[in-house]
């Protein structure tokens, strides 16, 4: 059993830093290697084969508002279309806003969906819907992990891939679990009823700035994605590692001589796979080297952006070039570092913090990503999503921010599975809520799981092996799949 606590944070979600979240197993935060490993235990069936092989998921956290990114309203009165003018797209009358030069050209190999919308108006609420299709059973400030939520797309793919042999996980979640950086732990990313062997495998960061941030002034976030345990210290070799495998198996085969009890769980499963993994991953040839982006060459390191985001999108590639199947990158706020306070939750300051940080800072990584694939002929057979938990507010507030608003926002799908060029759905004027073709986290999701092959009419199994179906009843958006 896990309790995590902690102190009154600033977020605008009333998250304090009381008793977050209590749920039976779910031991992943700070795990050893072994315990890591443990996600691993059912290998994962590999999910039908479909035009995505691979999808690449790019949440931006906090709720990005669709007049500052992919639906500017150029028309609408100045408290409204805010401070930004519009851009063309590679497709005639699609426009995005300025600061997406990069991204715009990206939108001939795309389908944008304008009319996403839920009722869950809150950040914890929302990634869990958006991740996993279910809304939460209480709408609350931080709406705690359970074993009976649905899991998310990270885990179901997973679960899909629960009989294939593989060296790397089938889904990974990067750069760290959401909630890390502010001392709290956010739904949405876990496999709810499938059990946590589904969980996908969470990588932890190092995040850093050049000075310290305050609220909705924030610094860009530098840093690395890394797994904990993968490090050999200085003074172990990989000879020394052996050695002490050969010991510690030993022991517990003294260990198990002692205790013949059917329900003691052997101890050198896991460990073994962890002395694996450590001794591969400091090999030449070792798959677990796709975690290493440090190893890519600087220039393209460059490309992407020397960044938090942009190394752990050019980790993402190199995952998905490695095998993964589906790997999340989310935006996250550092408040505990004091680093990045806001996200894309931008109730203060919404036209600097995006101009001088947020807009820039994807426009390269994204952009980067789609050029990358495409170099490498992957981008026909990669999906890659964007989307955050929530838009926000069409009328600025007196503090020049947008407040929460989960009734209208956008998704963006570029590469496999989808249309190019196409566009599903309206905003209103005012971008205040659909005009036409309203769809929600469920159908997303649908489309998602269509783009990549998988039949969304298939049941998954929870633990008592009772059926659910894969979308929560989602449906596909066809006008936008190829």
């Amino acid at each position: 059993m896990i309790s995590v606590l902690g102190h009154r944070k600033r977020a605008c979600d009333g998250v304090t830093r009381r008793e977050a979240m209590r749920i039976g197993g779910l031991s992943l935060f700070g795990m050893t290697l072994p315990d890591l490993l443990r996600a691993e235990a059912t290998l994962p069936q590999a999910p039908a084969k479909g035009k995505a092989k691979s999808v690449i998921l790019l949440y931006l956290f906090g709720g990005p508002p669709l007049h500052d990114t992919f639906d500017p309203k150029p028309d609408a009165p100045r408290e409204i279309r805010g401070e930004f003018g519009s851009i063309p797209t590679s497709v005639p009358g699609v426009h995005f806003v300025e600061y997406l030069p990069r991204a715009a050209r990206w939108m001939n190999r795309s389908s944008l969906v304008r009319s996403g919308t839920h009722s869950h108006n809150d950040h914890s609420a929302g990634l869990l819907y958006t991740m996993t299709g279910r809304k939460a059973e209480k709408l609350e400030s931080l709406v705690p992990i359970t074993p009976k939520q649905a899991p998310s797309m990270n885990s179901v793919i997973q679960y899909l891939a629960r009989n294939e042999q593989r060296d790397l996980p089938a889904s990974v979640w990067a750069p760290c679990y959401t909630g890390w950086g502010q001392n709290i732990v956010r739904p949405g990313p876990y496999a709810g009823f499938l059990g946590q062997d589904y969980n996908p495998f969470f990588t932890t960061c190092e995040p850093y700035s050049d000075k310290k941030a305050i609220y909705a002034h924030p610094e860009r976030v530098k840093g690395k994605t890394v797994i904990p345990g993968m490090k050999l210290p200085p003074s172990i070799t990989l000879d020394r590692l052996e050695a002490r495998r050969t010991l510690l198996t030993q022991l517990d085969v003294q260990r198990r001589q002692l205790d013949h009890a059917d329900a003691v769980q052997r101890f050198d499963t896991f460990q073994a796979q962890a002395f694996d993994m450590l001794t591969s991953g400091n090999s030449p040839n070792s798959p677990w080297r796709a975690f290493q982006v440090e190893e890519e060459k600087s220039a393209m390191r460059d490309r992407y952006g020397r960044n938090l985001y942009g190394q752990s999108t050019l980790l993402a590639r190199r995952l998905v070039e490695a095998g993964v199947r589906f790997v999340t990158v989310t935006w996250e706020v550092f408040e505990k570092q004091g680093i990045d306070l806001d996200g894309w939750d931008t109730h203060q300051r919404n036209f600097p913090i995006l101009k001088e940080h947020r807009l820039p800072v994807f426009d390269q990584a994204y952009s980067a990503l789609c050029e990358d694939l495409e170099a490498r002929g992957l981008l026909d057979e990669t999906l890659i999503v964007v989307m955050g938990e929530m838009g926000r507010s069409p009328r600025v507030n007196k503090k020049g921010g947008r407040d929460h608003w989960s009734y209208c926002y956008d998704v963006l799908f570029t590469g496999a599975g989808v249309q190019h060029g196409a566009v599903h759905g309206a905003s209103d004027r005012l971008g205040a809520y659909p005009d036409s073709s309203p769809v929600g986290p469920e159908a997303i999701i649908a489309t998602v799981y269509a783009a990549m092959g998988i039949d969304t009419s298939t049941m998954i199994y929870d633990r008592e092996n009772r059926p659910h179906p894969i979308a929560q009843g989602g449906e596909p958006i066809q006008t936008i799949l190829s």
